[in-house]
C-alpha cells in the first residue's frame, strides 16, 4: 500500500486513451518519492510455514482461483490518525525542500534497509521514529465489496467483476508460460512471497507469487535529480493465501510515470 499518494487520474492504456491530469510542478517531486519507496525500498522476509500453497505455481493458481463467483472484500483504505497524517506532510515537505540530497541519500541506503534517520528530512530524530514506527505497523481494511468471477480456460485464468475492480477484466494469468497479461503489459514471474509473521498490512502469515513489468530494467538514481523529464512504466500482479483464515489475496498495481508526473496510479488489493 503506496501511504504518500498525490492526486493524479486512473486507469491504464488499454485500447483508448490514456487519461492525463496535469499535477502542479510542486507535486513532482513527490510522485518521484513514491518510485523510490516502491523500487527500492522493499522489506524482505522469510517463512517456514508452506503448508498452505503446493509451490507448484500451476497448482496452486487452480486451487487460489476456483472456477465460479467469489465476494471480495476491496482493501485499499489505511488506518490512520490525525498525528500520523501530520507527520506524513511534514515527511513530504522536508523532502521536497532537500530534493536532490535526498535522491543522494537513498543512494547510500541498501536494498531492503530501512531509511537512516537525517535532520534533513525535516523533522526531528522522535518524529521520525514516531513516523516510521506507523509505517512499520500499517494495517489496512476494507472498503467495499465486489463481486469477482474466475474462469480457468484451457491454460488461461481469466476475471470478470465490475465497478472499482473493473482493472481485473484485462488481466489474465498464462499458466502454460506463467506470466501475466494486463493489456499490453506483459508481466513476468518475479518472486515467490513467503512472509514469516503476522506484522504487516494484513495481519497475517502468507505466502504467494508476484509477477512484474517494469520499464526502465536498469534504473538509475540520478535520474530522478531530473524530475521534470523522468519516465516510467510499472505494474505488479501479486496473489497468495493467509494463513490465519485461509483466503485468497491478490492486488494489481500500476503506474505509470511521464516528465515527473504520474498519469496512471491504481492498486486494487482484494481478499476473498
Amino acid at each position: 500500500m503506496d501511504l504518500f499518494k498525490t492526486p493524479t487520474s486512473a486507469g491504464p492504456d488499454i485500447g483508448g486513451k490514456k487519461k492525463h491530469t496535469t499535477i502542479p510542478k510542486s507535486m513532482k517531486q513527490i510522485t518521484i518519492i513514491l518510485v523510490i519507496a516502491i523500487l527500492f525500498i522493499r522489506c524482505t522476509n522469510s517463512q517456514t510455514n508452506t503448508r498452505q500453497l503446493t509451490g507448484d505455481i500451476r497448482t496452486d493458481i487452480k486451487n487460489l482461483f476456483r472456477n465460479g463467483n467469489h465476494m471480495a472484500d476491496i482493501m485499499d483504505g489505511v488506518k490512520q490518525n490525525p498525528r500520523q497524517a501530520a507527520l506524513t506532510i511534514k515527511f513530504q515537505e522536508g523532502i521536497m525542500k532537500n530534493y536532490e540530497w535526498f535522491v543522494d541519500y537513498m543512494k547510500t541506503i541498501p536494498e531492503g534497509k530501512p531509511m537512516p534517520y537525517n535532520s534533513k528530512l525535516g523533522m526531528t530524530k522522535a518524529e521520525y521514529d514516531e513516523l516510521t514506527g506507523y509505517l512499520n505497523d500499517i494495517e489496512i481494511v476494507s472498503t467495499g465489496r465486489e463481486n469477482i468471477k474466475a474462469e480457468l480456460n484451457g491454460d488461461t485464468m481469466y476475471f470478470k467483476t465490475q465497478g472499482k475492480l473493473s482493472n481485473y477484466n484485462s488481466l489474465k494469468i498464462d499458466l502454460k508460460d506463467n506470466v501475466v497479461l494486463f493489456g499490453q503489459f506483459k508481466m513476468v514471474f518475479a518472486d515467490t512471497s513467503n512472509i514469516k509473521d503476522d506484522k504487516n498490512g494484513l495481519r497475517s502469515k502468507w505466502k504467494g507469487y508476484t509477477w512484474r513489468f517494469e520499464k526502465p530494467n536498469n534504473f538509475n538514481f540520478d535520474d530522478l535529480k531530473d524530475p521534470g523529464n523522468f519516465k516510467m512504466k510499472q505494474y505488479k500482479f501479486t496473489v497468495g493465501r493467509l494463513d490465519k483464515n485461509g483466503k485468497t489475496f491478490m492486488s494489481l498495481k500500476g503506474r505509470e510515470i511521464e516528465d515527473g508526473a504520474k498519469v496512471v496510479d491504481f492498486e486494487l488489493p482484494v481478499i476473498f
